[in-house]
């Protein structure tokens, strides 16, 4: 398998990296990235096994995707986005710009390499929009933001690889829940992210109304391992899973949090934020193929508390 993840050196390309020397046959991996973020680290320490080459471009280039590609890919993971769904309502032509501009360059590359016959995409639950009950992969798609918006359009132009191929590209289409945890490309606007920092450090956490709103979440290692899993299951070809480990309110999260991180404070607000919907998502479709998530939200808070020991250790008051 000779694979293309756009977007490699970032939060979860960083972690894809290392989960595909486990237990995959793959010859040879390239990233493209525009490392924008710096994020330079993700590339150092990479598992043997296979071969390496990265292209330093962008996905809103439609020269760099081709050059990319190349003549001997066969898998391309489109992971390359601006993911800040909050921050996509002030930069809204930017995040069509990347996120849909470049899916479609990306489309194109794949639809015009003959011998690129899978593509992952990496869409989100962000296109559920506003929802009541529990939503699966046959919910009506309303997506609330910008992010959500251009995420969706990016997924059903992936997925249409199949027909415009006549079925040599098989496209799936992953809908990452809220990704949390560390990897080499550590991203910290998430909402257990960035909170766990918050509470390590003593800056209060700022939570909208009563906290009970509910989101779903994944751990990065399990968005890595999701992909993985799809690379070597037929059964996911030609079709979009949602990829969520748990449904947790923010409430619940502070629950976890509170032990682990002594200088932990809350400030409730009743402002506006933007993209504060409360959803929860079924996962039942993916896991009825064998994926089946390792890592909780406890998991995530427990590593975080030991990533930021020096400060979870400190008694109070001595900081």
């Amino acid at each position: 398998m000779n694979i293309l993840i756009t977007g490699g050196a970032g939060y979860i390309g960083s972690q894809l990296l290392r989960a595909l020397a486990e237990g995959m046959e793959v010859d040879r991996v390239r990233i493209l990235d525009n490392m924008q973020d710096e994020k330079f680290q993700s590339l150092m320490h990479l598992p043997g096994g296979h071969h390496y080459d990265f292209v330093l471009g962008d996905v809103r280039n439609e020269d760099d995707v081709r050059r990319a590609v190349g003549d001997d890919t066969d898998t391309v993971i489109h992971l390359a986005a601006l993911t800040n769904a909050t921050l996509s309502f002030d930069r809204r032509d930017d995040t069509e710009l990347t996120n849909y501009v470049g899916t479609q360059n990306v489309v194109r590359a794949v639809q015009k390499a003959p011998h690129v016959t899978r593509l992952i995409y990496a869409s989100t639950t962000s296109v559920y929009g506003p929802t009541s009950g529990t939503v699966n992969e046959e919910s009506p798609c309303n997506p609330a933001s910008p992010y959500g918006e251009f995420k969706l359009k990016g997924e059903r132009d992936s997925l249409a690889l199949a027909r415009v191929t006549d079925g040599r590209v098989k496209p799936t289409a992953l809908r990452f829940a809220t990704v949390y945890g560390n990897s080499p490309g550590l991203r910290v606007h998430t909402v257990v992210n960035i909170f766990a920092f918050r509470a390590a450090v003593g800056i209060p956490l700022e939570v909208f109304g009563s906290g009970e709103q509910k989101r779903p979440f994944i751990h990065v290692n399990d968005v890595a391992r999701a992909v993985a899993f799809c690379l070597q299951e037929p059964r996911t070809e030609n079709e979009s899973f949602n990829v969520v480990g748990e449904n947790a309110s923010v409430n619940d999260i502070l629950a976890l949090i509170e032990p682990r991180f002594p200088r932990m404070q809350v400030r409730h607000t009743n402002k506006e934020i933007l993209n504060q919907i409360s959803y929860e998502v079924d996962c039942s479709k993916l896991t009825a193929l064998g994926f089946a998530p390792e890592l909780t939200l406890r998991d995530g808070i427990e590593e975080f508390a030991e990533l930021y020991g020096a400060f979870t250790r400190t008694p109070l008051g001595v900081a």
